[in-house]
């Protein structure tokens, strides 16, 4: 499935990256995390076939979380909400990290950049469900047909069909809110995307907080290297499968060792308002939280190259 979208990162500045990498280190990779809504992306098969599919065929790709999201490693952090976060399990082969983030705007977050690639781009299906609360996943009964997709696929026997009283519907399925174990899996296997995610049970401010205690827990022991691309800037993240005019002009690219400091810069040269205008949200807040837990400092020295 080739993305509609125009203003992502292309392979062709990504590869030149990778090529350098790789040159020192064979254990090189391109990783990311299966998603939680139901896309091709996932499923680690089809997730990698998109990534393909869109020219990202010079690298290995490796889906961190496993097939259906469910492989993980659990990392000990001293957050202000998390004691620990629940990221892809391949995460434990690799010491070290090169983030390479595409800041956009985004309509939970306020921004992306490489906190939220980091803590939402490495949590596995839990870990995202954590982040976003969303722990009683709803059937849209009227969009079900009872395939029992999601039966087969539950670990812990938590789904059931069930006759259904809604008029013209015979039968749906069900979740038992008791014995749901918030894995996520259910999401990506219903082939008619019938299974709702409450996105707003954390609300935006919260959900900030909580994506910068993942990306702590994520780099947790890692050599790492941020790059910022100020590129092609859009309203929406690229996780949205359509086309977009940037919101200004191209920026540049930014490098540090510090992810808050990465972001913060991003920022400001961005200017805060071209976010917060839009999202009516302080697109600050996962920087400071960041800050607060140690995860780097705002404050920051441009050099110019």
């Amino acid at each position: 499935m080739r993305k509609k979208s125009n203003t992502h990162l292309k392979p062709e500045w990504i590869e030149p990256i990778y090529s350098s990498v790789a040159e020192k280190s064979k254990d090189c990779v391109l990783m990311d995390c299966t998603v939680l809504y139901n896309s091709p992306r996932a499923l680690a098969s089809s997730h990698i076939k998109v990534a393909r599919d869109n020219g990202f065929n010079f690298a290995p790709i490796v889906i961190a979380d496993g097939e259906r999201g469910r492989e993980e490693m659990m990392i000990k952090v001293d957050g202000k909400i998390f004691d620990e976060v629940r990221v892809g399990g391949a995460l434990e082969d690799y010491d070290s990290l090169l983030v390479v983030s595409h800041m956009t705007g985004h309509l939970g977050a306020g921004y992306g950049g490489a906190l939220k690639n980091v803590g939402m781009g490495l949590g596995n299906k839990a870990g995202k469900m954590e982040m976003h609360k969303a722990f009683r996943l709803k059937i849209r009964r009227r969009e079900c047909i009872a395939c029992e997709k999601c039966v087969e696929d539950c670990p812990v026997d938590a789904i059931k069909i069930k006759s259904s009283r809604i008029p013209g519907i015979s039968e749906s399925a069900n979740i038992d809110q008791d014995r749901c174990v918030g894995c996520g899996g259910c999401v990506g296997t219903c082939p008619e995307g019938a299974i709702k995610i409450p996105w707003t049970a954390a609300p935006r401010k919260e959900l900030q907080r909580r994506i910068a205690e993942y990306a702590k827990g994520a780099l947790k022991d890692k050599n790492a290297l941020f790059i910022n691309f100020l590129l092609n800037i859009t309203k929406k993240c690229d996780c949205v499968n359509e086309k977009q005019r940037p919101m200004t002009d191209d920026i540049g690219v930014l490098i540090s060792n510090d992810p808050v400091a990465v972001d913060q810069a991003s920022l400001d040269l961005i200017g805060k308002r071209t976010f917060q205008l839009r999202e009516l949200i302080d697109p600050e807040i996962q920087i400071k939280h960041g800050e607060k837990i140690g995860l780097g400092e705002r404050k920051y020295e441009l050099t110019e190259l």
